[in-house]
């Protein structure tokens, strides 16, 4: 990508990829987690040719970080999520499995300036974003589910149909989760209820066919399904935007805290001096303040420092959305 593309890029993505809507506008729906649509058109991809060049297999094959691959049992359950090389992601693409290519940035030096530009207009630190590539032969897809992350989704080639619907029973989930599975995560089945009134994603979805140049922001949580349309694979760009809950960013500071008295580190299964288990209740006498610590006047400038700063606990290791 020539120089002055770059800066553009760094400049304005969001108007690049939202002409219609604006910058102003896509990070007021950012704020409030509200999906949004935009085309840029085909040359807004022009730096990225030399990238993704190769035909929708040879992509596959030759890339170096890892292909992850979303399996399903039937339309609308994951039966496993796994890692493999190039070559057996290839494979299993010809088998008519959608594959995702883990840090696309790596290998694609355009989709990490706009990672960059995001994380900038976005106001998010760059460590909180990812880029992968998603590669799904012709009628493949991923079945509906939502996201623990935001995700901006651009189409490089190919035609892709989204099923999409407002997520009205669960709001910021800290986990992905496929609509009618039976697994739920432990932490998201603390507060989620799949099949309880309200939890369900809604009989009627909208229908979007997202073709090259075009965008699309997702909030987190937001019911998702897709499928490579009409007659070639297709392929998009997934840059997920995963930053941490408040009350990860919390934790992490009391975590912090505690560590500070020796026995907050100590084995959870050693004994104490005269042979016995500290209760819960023994710790929680034994906490030296920390939580009054937390809850004083510095805590709302010192937890807003650590995400500006990008300080705050790592996200999952997968930012970059489904």
């Amino acid at each position: 990508m020539a120089e002055e593309e770059a800066r553009a890029v760094k400049g304005g993505a969001l108007s690049v990829l939202f002409p219609g809507a604006g910058a102003e506008e896509v990070r007021k729906a950012f704020a409030e987690g509200r999906r949004i649509t935009g085309s840029g058109g085909p040359e807004i991809l022009d730096g990225m040719k030399d990238s993704v060049a190769f035909e929708a297999r040879a992509l596959v094959q030759r890339h170096p970080h890892g292909v992850r691959l979303h399996l399903t049992r039937s339309a609308d359950r994951y039966r496993a999520d796994i890692v493999v090389d190039g070559g057996q992601g290839a494979a299993f693409f010809d088998d008519g499995v959608s594959v995702n290519l883990e840090e696309f940035d790596r290998v694609c030096p355009a989709a990490g300036l706009w990672l960059d530009a995001l994380a900038e207009e976005l106001g998010v630190p760059r460590r909180f974003l990812g880029c992968s590539a998603f590669v799904s032969p012709v009628g493949s897809g991923l079945p509906l589910h939502f996201d623990d992350k935001d995700v901006v989704v651009v189409q490089v080639s190919g035609v892709k149909r989204w099923r999409l619907a407002d997520n009205t029973g669960l709001r910021y989930p800290t986990a992905n989760y496929a609509a009618g599975s039976r697994y739920v995560s432990r932490e998201l089945a603390g507060y989620y209820r799949p099949g309880s009134p309200g939890t369900e994603p809604p009989r009627h979805l909208d229908t979007v066919d997202l073709r090259p140049g075009d965008a699309l922001f997702l909030p987190r949580g937001h019911w998702h399904g897709t499928e490579a349309h009409e007659h070639t694979p297709s392929v998009s760009l997934s840059f997920g935007i995963a930053t941490p809950s408040w009350s990860a960013v919390f934790l992490e500071r009391l975590r912090l805290r505690l560590l500070t008295a020796d026995h907050w580190r100590a084995p959870a299964v050693r004994l104490d001096a005269s042979h016995g288990r500290f209760a819960p209740a023994d710790l929680v006498r034994r906490m030296d303040g920390a939580i009054s610590d937390l809850m004083s006047g510095e805590l709302d400038r010192a937890l807003a420092g650590e995400i500006t700063a990008g300080r705050a606990p790592d996200p999952a290791a997968d930012v970059s959305g489904r």
